[in-house]
């Protein structure tokens, strides 16, 4: 919005001035007000956020009143695509009035800034200029006059064209933030006379919810012109570069309806642009007299349809067609001149909207940890997102239930009733839009998500908290005369998913253990899953809580050495921790599984659980706990226990006299077949005087596959005496009592053969510590000093 000029040396001339009169409309508005605390958010170069407060124009008279509750907007820059620039100085420049300001550019949009003037101390320095000034404000002829704005959203006839003035006192006239597109950061570049860029986002963000805001721009448009050296100052041999910034609104739902403008400024769709392609000079009014066309820069208002509170706009910095080079940059030549100062496009931005009179308005916060921290609004004391989770409702319900009201949540997560009569209302969140004057429909919700809690303006902390019950709907809302309510919020989240698995595992016996940790030679993988809000990609639950919520039927599921209930609930889950014992139960069977969910931080649980399964090739055969021989007067009596037995045929005892050389088959018992729980078995044999015996079983299964008992050694005189183990299952030490006196070796192997500890007992009895010993089922074997030798399976806890 700035047009440039350059002779020998460089000159420039700034046209816009403010003019024209205020047409009153009587429909009150929020607007924004030169000399509004504070007075202009500061003065040069800045890309800081910079707030101001609406106040209320009640007869649209720009007289102006503080008012309650309080509204403001903030406006920023996001996206920034041109950084590190290094035009003017980041010097401190005093500005003559005891404050300090700096040169330096080095974005390629900020406020306060405008093109350098020949005359400016630092060289290539951006000249500054208030960041909050009247609407279009820098001097000169050709500025935006008041009736190309209008203030109000609901004008129509002779209202469009009132309500904002642009010249007067500070205290009746309207303010904007102005703002800088930086042409210089392009010189040199491949983009073209008539090119588009994009230099980053516009945001403007209100304080709360806003319906149908109206935008106002004044100034898109500006030049830069300059008399090559030795030529006649014509204007025939002036070099002009022209250029506009454009913005395109970025926000879903919303479209835009031109209020008023001049006639370069044009509203495209939802893109506000600059029709004059070919010379978008500074001017917003076509004046007459001057040596060069300085005018042609878009001014006007834009009604924003739709209920918002934050708004985006991309920004972009158009070259006219009628320029003779594309921007300028400093240090040039162009026919022996040099283009020294730095330029591009002033144009400024501010807004106003009706006046709230009743209302009641809040948001819809994808709330990633439920009501952990007791607030909707937050997670881990982070913002939660907004969102409408792909199409939601709010319903107005009065006392009775009834609808009153209906809206839809915008795509950025917020809704707004306007006008409410004063009474006690509730707001309902749903997929289902309410039909005026019946009951309220279903509260739901789109699939996979959940409500995780509401809260309200009445609360403590005005709408941090939660009303108690977690039902998509709000506490009381009492609406007195003019009272605003704010912060009537709701919390969603989505669900988490679980991952099922299928393992196989060589085919495992009694008492082995499956640690579910993605290790050792047989790994098994950790429990998995993901959520959108936690874990968006799918990886282990490690440190997450998982929830058993079906047990194996044929095993046991054990937590650190515990044995885990239906529907426990595992906090900060540490796969190590979790194992599968093959009981007696197994037997029989090719398979075990159990399943689980995967709970989000927000305390919800995967509504599908997962299957884990871990399969074996073929079934478990005979487990054989025990295998004992006693002598009672020469007459050897032998006792064997099974755990399970899978197709089992037969047990033949087998005796061996010449010390374990040579066995006979001496007897057979048959077999019970299949079971999955233990059987106890006995058979005698009449033994001879001075013998010694060595008694094994041979268990022959029903395919004719067959193995072997350890061996037991008994004669007339050993008056053999049952061991005994207890207690158990064990906690942390065991007695074993009943053995030989004399030297007795005491072995501990694990469920997969693996020796864990050896101890030597000089006695008929002693103790055994397995504390460090991890949960599981283990073979406890016993060797006399004579050489008898017998096997006690032990648990431990």
């Amino acid at each position: 919005m700035k047009q440039f000029f350059k002779k020998q040396t460089i000159a420039f001339s700034f046209a816009m001035i403010a003019a024209g009169a205020v047409f009153a409309q009587s429909i009150p508005t929020l607007e924004m007000r030169r000399g509004t605390t504070p007075t202009n958010n500061g003065f040069g170069v800045g890309t800081a956020p910079m707030q101001v407060e609406f106040l209320n124009d009640a007869a649209n008279s720009n007289v102006f009143s503080t008012n309650t509750p309080t509204k403001n907007l903030t406006v920023s820059f996001r996206n920034q695509q041109f950084t590190g620039l290094n035009y003017g100085s980041a010097t401190a420049i005093s500005d003559g009035n005891g404050g300090f300001y700096s040169t330096a550019q080095n974005t390629g949009l900020v406020f306060g800034a405008g093109p350098s003037l020949a005359t400016d101390p630092i060289v290539f320095g951006a000249t500054p200029y208030n960041r909050y000034n009247i609407i279009g404000e820098y001097g000169g002829a050709g500025g935006p006059i008041d009736n190309m704005f209008t203030s109000n959203p609901t004008a129509t006839g002779t209202q469009l064209g009132t309500g904002i003035k642009v010249q007067g006192s500070q205290n009746t006239t309207n303010a904007a933030f102005e703002v800088f597109t930086t042409a210089q950061a392009l010189f040199g570049s491949a983009n073209g006379i008539g090119s588009r860029v994009y230099f980053g986002d516009l945001v403007l963000t209100y304080n709360t919810a806003v319906k149908n805001p109206v935008i106002h721009i004044a100034g898109l448009g500006g030049s830069y012109r300059y008399l090559p050296l030795g030529l006649t100052d014509v204007p025939s041999n002036y070099l002009s570069a022209f250029f506009s910034t454009e913005l395109e609104l970025v926000n879903t739902g919303l479209t835009s309806t031109s209020m008023f403008g001049n006639q370069f400024f044009q509203v495209s769709g939802n893109n506000i642009l600059n029709n004059n392609n070919a010379n978008p000079n500074g001017g917003s009014v076509v004046t007459t007299g001057e040596l060069f066309n300085n005018f042609g820069a878009a001014t006007g208002s834009v009604r924003l349809n739709g209920t918002v509170q934050e708004v985006v706009y991309r920004v972009y910095l158009k070259s006219g067609t009628s320029s003779n080079f594309a921007w300028s940059a400093q240090g040039s030549q162009i026919n022996g001149a040099t283009r020294d100062p730095f330029t591009g496009d002033i144009w400024y931005v501010a807004s106003s909207f009706d006046k709230p009179i009743q209302q009641i308005s809040g948001s819809v916060f994808n709330d990633a940890d439920g009501l952990v921290d007791n607030n909707i609004n937050q997670s881990n004391g982070n913002a939660n997102p907004k969102t409408n989770a792909g199409g939601l409702t709010a319903n107005l319900l009065n006392a009775a239930g009834i609808v009153v009201a209906t809206t839809a949540v915008s795509p950025e997560g917020i809704y707004l009733f306007d006008n409410v009569a004063a009474g006690n209302y509730t707001v309902q969140l749903t997929t289902l839009p309410g039909v005026i004057g019946s009951a309220a429909p279903a509260n739901q919700l789109p699939a996979g998500w959940v409500n995780t809690g509401e809260n309200g303006s009445t609360l403590p902390g005005n709408g941090t908290g939660s009303d108690g019950v977690v039902n998509g709907r709000s506490g009381t809302i009492t609406v007195n005369a003019e009272d605003i309510k704010v912060e009537v919020n709701f919390g969603i989240e989505r669900l988490p998913e679980s991952i099922p698995f299928t393992s196989t595992v060589p085919l495992p016996v009694v008492g082995t253990i499956f640690t579910l940790n993605n290790l050792g030679p047989n790994p098994l993988p950790i429990l998995s899953g993901s959520d959108p809000e936690d874990m968006p990609t799918t990886g282990v639950l490690t440190n997450k809580s998982v929830q058993i919520t079906i047990l194996p039927v044929n095993t046991t599921l054990r937590y650190n050495g515990v044995n885990v209930a239906a529907g426990q609930l595992i906090p900060n889950f540490n796969p190590a921790l979790l194992t599968v014992l093959v009981t007696g139960a197994t037997v029989g069977t090719t398979q075990t599984s159990f399943q689980y969910a995967y709970v989000d931080a927000a305390g919800k649980p995967d509504p599908t659980p997962a299957t884990y399964n871990i399969q074996w090739q073929g079934i478990l055969p005979v487990t054989l706990i025990s295998f004992d021989a006693t002598g009672d007067n020469c007459s050897a009596k032998l006792t064997w226990v099974t755990s399970s037995e899978v197709n089992a045929s037969k047990f033949e005892v087998e005796l061996s006299t010449d010390n374990g050389a040579i066995f006979n088959k001496v007897n057979t018992v048959a077999a019970t077949g299949t079971s999955g729980s233990g059987r106890t078995y006995n058979s005698a044999y009449a033994m001879q005087t001075g013998v010694v015996h060595y008694f094994r079983l041979k268990i022959v299964n029903t395919d004719g596959s067959f193995s072997y008992s350890d061996i037991r050694k008994v004669s007339c005189a050993s008056g053999y005496v049952k061991i005994t183990l207890a207690p158990n299952p064990v906690s942390t030490s065991f007695m074993l009592r009943g053995m030989e006196a004399g030297k007795n070796q005491v072995t501990i192997y694990s469920s997969n053969g693996q020796l864990m500890k050896t101890q030597v007992i000089v006695n008929t009895q002693g103790s055994v510590d397995v504390s460090t010993f991890a949960g599981g089922t283990y073979n406890v074997r016993i060797v006399s000093q004579t050489g008898s030798v017998t096997t006690i399976q032990m648990i431990k806890n």
